[in-house]
């Protein structure tokens, strides 16, 4: 910020004559005499009492600081009078907005001042005012008060009418149906007061025509839509409603409640017979009890079992060890024997136990330890005789005791109704549709409008399309409805850093007289990221736009985190006491684990508890920027998230450590759900939602339904899995061609119920459902056979990976932590050996069969044929990428190639790698997009995304495969 006169005159060159003496200019900063209206804010300019111009600093809500910037003369009146057009404009639009209605005078004193400074000064987009209103920290806005027309700027159109509102004219609305999707339109529900004004009906005339259409919920004390009615848990909400017509058997409402009542009970899913069913042994939603009576009855003794929410544990005890524990369920390892009650804890819980014997010993007299394979099979299957047996016995029980069973499944999963999300009658009043022409968008799909129907009617959801279907739109409409509709008060887009400036661009062209604030990388820098924490703090935005790696930085409320953790601490303490009260009844194996979960969460509190009095005043936090609602873009960026599973051993899974990233988003959406008490207060939006395992669907609902899980007894993943997947054991070939035994789960069980609490919150689009006409794409696998070097070195790659001896391929012996990595090691060396062996040594020789030489000759053949359009093609490797000044890489490799070859020009091959800046990024898009750059190369990362540059494509090249789908072109 200029903090001294010859910096404030520096930005006015032809004005320096006018500088007057240093001494008698005083820059020192000084108490602002003025309350700070809203829309000024850190670096805004401003004028004091005595007409000074300078900048407000330090706002708080008890005043401010004023940096005079000490100009004088021409300088100083064109600043005074851009003060006043600026606080015009803001005040006008803030009075609009707010109350919906339109202000003459103020529009009139707008035109006033803007009109002055135009005669005066010029345009504001003049070259010689665009420095003045930039210095203003509002200036980018009041820059956009003029649009460019044929070669000269004209007056925006809030010179000549609202744009924070649309001036509605309903006189030709002649039918309730008509009424009602008015009222949808403009408040979001059924407004009965302002159907009837545009209707000249009565509300008795309203709701005859509209029965069927609209029900009175008493929950909600108001009228809803069918659509949103009979949805969600309807079992749920029909004994709700049932409750309240019993408290309430004199209120005039209860016919209109006695229908909405029938409406729901006729809508409630078909129910689930026992037949139908497919129990495992293990849900935490059946009763302990119905367990303990099964074993009972299979172990010939009084057999107890306790279930402990919180750790999600069984417990089990017997009265006495019969022949069948002790015998006939016993497995003799080499360490310890299992008997029946040690794998009945392993039945409930679907595990098996890892069983390990000696095969000799080292040369330190020490057992040389393996995997017990033959005791784990034999495990195995006992395990699963004491889980099958459990569907067999529930069959030979009574009708009633299956009815009671059925009753309870019914209720908890079976009582969802999935909405039909209609958004037709949304006209979205604010959006302007020749700025989104400017950007190719020409109108709105009407599965956009249904998906912003959805976010606007749950609060949030999952936007589960294909990629190219419009999901950019579809944040930014659904973000400003939800502002316009007070739904939230300061929504949130975050997006990937390449693409987020694209959806910034994106909301301003839908609505150029919005209110939004995009983070630049220079506003998350050291010294101006507590300004602009405290800009999103302090001001009301229509939309808070940044990259998913700007969000990372915004510190979370350690006030929230000592709830959660306090909350867990205190289910914690009750366990203690219940498992204490059963005395002998409970494993001490159990009961220490509880202790030492205590301890953990007593110190975790104590560090938190520590950050919390040892803040400053100046840091703040998520929950302090008031944001009510985040959309985020490519979600599948945070599946990593934290999960307890005690399946230690089942591939498939992902990493139950998870990462940073996604707690720092759990603790954010959290953060919303506690202010608004629902689930959901974030919106979901990737067209691969569920990318690389089964654990992703439940971290969905993790993150988005936690109260709804909580209700059907589901704390954790093990407790979700139990419920909802099947596990297998089988043999597989591992990658040294040995079979091995692997645990994975293989399928879902009790489907309907699960799409339906997916589909719920879910609106799910391919590309051919939304009609995006796509050209159809043409996969070939090439097939290259391996070098003579490459089938040597596999050899000794398949010895080292059983062996371990890295003098195979080269190296040093391994490290012991090393050694604990050794397939990882492995499975790096045939990743870069299948792309080339000089990946692995730079002195190997080129070959005229390695992948090099084949993408060459497949790019020189494609560059030729599509000469005349310019056809363009893409190259993607996530290995031997392009870095200047370092040794070998495949990427400049195939570059030398092609020219030394094939004789294409060196500057028409670029890398992506090669661009720094955002504007280097974007002129090698547009060149590939013109045809004069025809070759580009990239990672996934880099070029997988943000990336508009398909124009002239006529082929993409993969030299290697990325380790999830989704990254697959």
């Amino acid at each position: 910020m200029p903090t001294s006169e010859t910096v404030a005159t520096s930005l006015f060159p032809e004005f320096e004559t006018e500088k007057p003496k240093k001494e008698a200019l005083d820059l020192t900063p000084r108490p602002y005499h003025r309350t700070p209206e809203m829309h000024l804010r850190e670096g805004s300019l401003v004028a004091n009492r005595a007409r000074d111009i300078g900048y407000l600093k330090d706002i708080t809500p008890y005043g401010a600081t004023f940096q005079p910037l000490g100009l004088t003369g021409y300088q100083k009146e064109k600043a005074l009078l851009y003060v006043s057009l600026r606080d015009a404009y803001e005040r006008l639009y803030r009075y609009e907005s707010n109350r919906r209605e339109e202000n003459v005078p103020w529009r009139e004193h707008l035109n006033t001042c803007y009109d002055e400074f135009v005669m005066r000064y010029g345009n504001l987009n003049a070259k010689q005012n665009v420095k003045l209103v930039m210095m203003d920290a509002g200036g980018r806005d009041i820059l956009s008060l003029e649009r460019a027309e044929d070669g000269k700027f004209v007056k925006a159109d809030i010179f000549d009418r609202p744009v924070s509102f649309s001036v509605e004219n309903h006189a030709n609305v002649g039918s309730p149906e008509e009424a009602l999707s008015a009222s949808l339109n403009k408040y979001g529900t059924v407004n009965l007061n302002y159907m009837r004004g545009i209707t000249d009906s009565t509300e008795e005339e309203l709701l005859n025509a509209l029965k069927g259409r609209i029900f009175y919920n008493p929950l909600v004390t108001g009228y809803e839509i069918k659509d949103r009615f009979i949805a969600g848990n309807v079992i749920e909400k029909a004994e709700r409603i049932e409750a309240w017509m019993e408290n309430n058997l004199e209120s005039e409402r209860l016919p209109e409640v006695k229908q909405a009542l029938e409406a729901l009970k006729e809508a409630e899913p078909q129910r689930i017979a026992f037949e139908d069913l497919d129990f495992n042994f293990g849900e935490r939603w059946i009763p302990t009890g119905v367990y303990a009576a099964y074993m009972s009855h299979l172990f010939d003794t009084d057999v107890k079992i306790a279930y402990s929410a919180n750790m999600d544990e069984f417990s089990v005890a017997c009265g006495y060890r019969t022949m069948k524990i002790t015998d006939e369920f016993l497995v003799k390892g080499y360490y310890r024997n299992y008997d029946g009650m040690h794998l009945l804890k392993h039945a409930l819980h679907n595990t098996c136990p890892d069983m390990m014997k000696s095969i000799g010993k080292d040369e330190n007299g020490n057992d040389i330890k393996v995997r017990d394979s033959e005791g784990i099979q034999l495990a195995n299957a006992k395990i699963d005789e004491i889980r099958n047996g459990f569907s067999e016995w529930l069959e030979e029980q009574s009708p009633q005791f299956k009815e009671r069973l059925v009753t309870m499944y019914n209720r908890k999963f079976n009582c969802f109704v999935r909405p039909k999300y209609d958004g037709s009658h949304q006209t979205f009043p604010d959006l302007n549709l020749k700025g989104l022409a400017s950007r190719g968008i020409q109108s709105v799909y009407p599965s956009q409008k249904d998906c912003v129907w959805m976010i606007k009617q749950n609060g949030g959801g999952i936007c589960d399309h294909e990629v190219g279907t419009g999901k950019t739109l579809i944040m930014c409409i659904a973000a400003h409805e939800m502002k316009r509709l007070n739904l939230a008060h300061k929504p949130m887009i975050i997006g990937l850093k390449a693409n987020v400036a694209e959806i910034a661009a994106t909301y301003q062209a839908a609505y150029p007289n919005a209110r939004i604030l995009y983070a630049s990388e220079k506003d998350f820098s050291t010294a101006n990221r507590v300004r602009f924490f405290n800009n999103i703090k302090n001001n009301d935005y229509d939309c808070v736009i940044m990259s998913h790696d700007q969000f990372g930085k915004i510190p979370q409320s350690p006030e929230l985190q000592q709830r959660i953790l306090q909350a867990e601490l205190d289910t914690v303490e009750e366990n203690l006491e219940v498992l204490r009260q059963q005395g002998k009844n409970v494993s001490r194996a159990m009961l220490k684990g509880l202790e030492k979960r205590k301890h953990n969460l007593v110190a975790k509190l104590e560090k938190v508890e520590h950050a919390i009095k040892s803040r400053t005043d100046d840091v703040v936090d998520f929950k302090q920027m008031g944001i009510d609602h985040i959309f985020i873009d490519e979600s599948h960026q945070f599946k990593n998230l934290t999960f307890n599973t005690r399946h230690d051993r089942v591939a498939g899974l992902g990493n139950s450590e998870g990462s940073q990233k996604a707690l720092n988003m759990l603790f954010a959406i959290r953060t919303i759900q506690e202010r608004t008490g629902k689930d959901l207060g974030a919106t979901f939006l990737s067209g691969t939602t569920i990318s690389n395992s089964l654990t992703e669907l439940y971290l969905l609902f993790k993150y988005l339904r936690p109260k709804e899980l909580e209700r059907q007894d589901i704390r954790c993943f093990d407790a979700w899995a139990a419920i909802f997947a099947k596990k297998t054991t089988d043999f597989e070939f591992n990658v040294t061609n040995n079979v091995v035994q692997k645990e994975r789960f293989r399928y879902f069980i009790k489907v309907p119920e699960l799409a339906a609490f997916y589909n719920e919150i879910t609106d799910y689009r391919t590309a051919e459902d939304v009609g995006v006409d796509r050209p159809h794409k043409n996969e070939i696998l090439h097939h290259i056979p391996p070098t003579p070097d490459q089938e040597y070195f596999i050899k000794q790659l398949m010895e080292f990976a059983k062996t371990g001896d890295a003098t195979l391929l080269g190296r040093l012996p391994l490290s012991e932590t090393e050694e604990k990595a050794k397939m990882l090691i492995a499975t790096d060396y045939a990743r870069k050996m299948a792309l080339d062996m000089r990946m692995i040594d730079p002195n190997y020789e080129d070959h005229s069969d390695n992948k090099a030489s084949h993408c060459a000759k497949m790019i020189a053949e494609y560059y030729h044929k599509y000469d005349a359009h310019k056809g363009t093609q893409f190259v993607f490797s996530d290995l031997g990428t392009y870095q200047p000044g370092e040794g070998w890489n495949v990427y400049s490799e195939i570059k030398r190639k092609l020219v030394e070859d094939y004789g294409i020009p060196a500057s028409e091959v670029r890398f992506i790698q090669e661009c720094k800046t955002d504007k280097a990024r974007k002129a090698v898009i547009d060149a590939m997009n013109a045809g004069t750059v025809r070759v580009l190369f990239g990672s996934t990362s880099m070029l997988g995304t943000g990336v508009n540059a398909q124009k002239r494509c006529v082929a993409i090249h993969h030299l290697d495969t990325p380790w999830v789908r989704h990254e697959v072109a």
